[in-house]
């Protein structure tokens, strides 16, 4: 009876020890995760350009050097978007990106094109945190685990649903979005800027 418990007690170990090793996204993945969003997009909607987006590293010094990235999307010379994505590992396979909004975007218009700029700040520049959960779905792969209903993406109406993808073999990512009440789905896609 005593060796039926230890061996009872033993396998209990093994199977807890199994359920809370739980495999994390790993510097490489955020590697290729970085590799595959940075850069600038030409943002194509039916067949014509709308908008420029601008992925760029920040705070590499910082921590977690593939962490961080400012966002800025600019519309007929208008910025209609600037947002700070933090990368948060899950599993292997999962990972949240939070969406935080700067205390004072102004300051950091065009900055984009200077990634030590953000050095001189800390994390007191931004706000809230909007969180979403990426899936690797192949090497090079990511994409959004499931629809969300926008409530908090300046540059999409309130209530619309929304999908994103980033490919890198492609090199752009693509936006499915179903403007709230209706079953209508508009496809954006991001074309990266070819650099020397």
């Amino acid at each position: 009876m005593k060796r039926l418990a230890l061996i009872l007690a033993a396998i209990f170990m093994v199977f807890n020890g199994f359920a809370q090793k739980q495999p994390k996204f790993t510097e490489e993945d955020a590697k290729q995760f970085y590799r595959t969003i940075q850069g600038d997009y030409t943002v194509i909607v039916n067949d014509s350009t709308t908008a420029m987006a601008h992925f760029t590293p920040i705070w590499e010094n910082m921590g977690n050097r593939f962490q961080w990235m400012y966002v800025e999307v600019v519309m007929d010379k208008k910025v209609i978007l600037q947002k700070v994505l933090e990368v948060q590992p899950k599993t292997d396979k999962q990972f949240r990106v939070y969406i935080h909004d700067l205390r004072n975007p102004e300051q950091f218009v065009g900055k984009w094109g200077n990634r030590n700029y953000f050095d001189g700040f800390n994390t007191s520049i931004i706000k809230g945190g909007k969180r979403l959960t990426f899936v690797k779905t192949s090497d090079f792969s990511y994409q959004m685990h499931k629809i969300m209903r926008v409530s908090e993406i300046d540059c999409f109406p309130k209530g619309d649903l929304l999908h994103l993808k980033f490919v890198q073999q492609d090199e752009r990512f693509y936006v499915k979005r179903v403007p709230k009440k209706t079953n209508r789905i508009l496809g954006y896609q991001g074309i990266k800027e070819l650099t020397d």
